[in-house]
């Protein structure tokens, strides 16, 4: 995402923030922080496994789960793995 906001303002060349924020659908604080940030910080935040820990030992469960009920919704699987 970082990419396509850095891209799309282009160094000030290119869309305003605001007219970013309305095509991508984020809101203009996002957009900025972004901007202000450098690309390779904010890639190994998202890429940092760290964060998707809470839900790997009931991967193999959940995938099982929605290849069996594909239209499962998020609330039901969430009650399942309450159970």
């Amino acid at each position: 995402m970082i990419h396509k906001i850095k891209a799309l303002y282009d160094e000030g060349q290119g869309l305003s923030i605001r007219a970013i924020s309305e095509e991508l659908g984020l809101s203009r604080n996002t957009v900025r922080k972004y901007l202000r940030t450098d690309e390779t910080v904010v890639v190994a935040a998202q890429n940092d496994r760290r964060r998707h820990q809470r839900l790997d030992r009931q991967r193999v469960y959940i995938v099982h789960l929605l290849g069996r009920f594909p239209k499962l919704s998020s609330v039901k699987l969430a009650r399942k793995l309450q159970i």
